[in-house]
């Protein structure tokens, strides 16, 4: 007897990767939190409690999701530079491999422990500063200073690329480059207005630095504030040196 002919699609595979990469694929569309233990279950085709199976509550789901995005994130290398640049490159990886994913970002700033990845690139991070010849206790809390400024700027980044790609359905596909660009400077030209429309008695000091607090583009600042950064945590360093 013949077999009949297959009318639906195969049902995906159930397992902890293929949960992940679905809880991930959702926070990409929806955002965090319009992603339910439901909605998740859905994705992957099955029932909610199949989910429990493989974690404990959608804190444990989300936690993997966060280290999923960072799963691809390379760590530089002796061609990349001294300890300081690899450092950089290594930060501004991260960031660009979190902002990809909408805001991802959040759900390591809500207390989750690291997962292999995340654990992956403090480690090197952590080496980094050591190599730079940071003290221990410093390094330990600029770890997580270091990580808060990859998370904010990450979520800054995420808030630009769906306000560009909220303007390209608006107003047609105009080249990606551009559009952020249009979409930065505009919001930074609206601030300009609003600096230089305060009184000068009573905001003297924002309307003297207006210019300077919407200058330089996002790239430029970014470099200032990782730069500025390390320099904080050179100093102790240095004095003792003197």
């Amino acid at each position: 007897m013949a077999a009949r002919p297959r009318t639906r699609s195969a049902k995906t595979t159930l397992s902890l990767d293929a949960i992940v990469a679905a809880t991930l694929a959702l926070v990409d569309e929806l955002g965090c939190e319009a992603v339910s233990m439901r909605r998740v279950s859905q994705a992957v085709q099955t029932g909610p409690a199949s989910l429990y199976v493989y974690v404990p509550d959608r804190g444990a789901l989300m936690a993997l999701a966060h280290d999923l995005a960072v799963a691809d994130v390379r760590l530089p290398t002796d061609a990349d530079g001294d300890w300081r640049a690899r450092l950089e490159l290594l930060v501004d990886r991260a960031v660009t491999a979190l902002a990809a994913h909408n805001d991802i970002a959040t759900v390591g700033m809500t207390g989750t422990l690291p997962g292999p990845h995340i654990l992956r690139i403090t480690e090197e991070l952590l080496r980094l500063l050591r190599t730079g010849g940071i003290r221990d206790a410093a390094c330990a809390w600029a770890a997580d200073l270091i990580g808060q400024y990859i998370a904010s700027s990450a979520l800054e980044e995420a808030m630009w690329s769906r306000a560009r790609r909220s303007q390209e359905r608006e107003g047609g596909p105009p080249p990606e480059a551009a559009t952020e660009e249009k979409t930065e400077e505009a919001f930074a030209a609206r601030l300009d207005t609003l600096y230089r429309s305060l009184p000068a008695e009573r905001y003297p000091t924002i309307r003297a630095l207006a210019p300077l607090l919407t200058g330089g583009d996002g790239a430029t600042r970014a470099a200032w504030k990782i730069r500025v950064l390390v320099d904080g945590l050179l100093a102790p360093a240095r004095s003792d040196a003197t």
